[in-house]
């Protein structure tokens, strides 16, 4: 065997080994996309604790109104029981179909 082709032999396995290393760093269960992709998990994970965080915050705001604010309930008790106080006059808006065609 001459010394170039042991060479060459020594460069292939070399290069074979590096591409095994580089395979198992970004393909690996503890790899680069694995990785990658936890991290882009997190993010989206944060950004929803986040808009959580919103909300429940404003809920908070809510029932600390309703224990303490009568104006708050009786708000709520005309918007969404629709309920109304004694003497007050309540319109209703009723939408009806154009039967008329549309003019041109």
């Amino acid at each position: 065997m001459t010394e170039s082709t042991r060479q060459q032999k020594i460069l292939l396995l070399s290069l074979g080994f590096f591409m095994l290393l580089l395979l198992m760093a970004v393909f690996h269960e503890n790899g680069i996309l694995n990785a990658y992709y936890s991290e882009q998990k997190q993010i989206k994970m944060k950004q929803e604790n986040e808009v959580l965080q919103a909300k429940n915050n404003k809920l908070r705001l809510e029932v600390k109104a309703l224990k303490s604010d009568p104006y708050e309930i009786e708000k709520i008790a005309r918007e969404k029981l629709s309920l109304i106080k004694p003497g007050d006059q309540v319109y209703r808006i009723v939408q009806t179909k154009n039967l008329l065609p549309p003019q041109k």
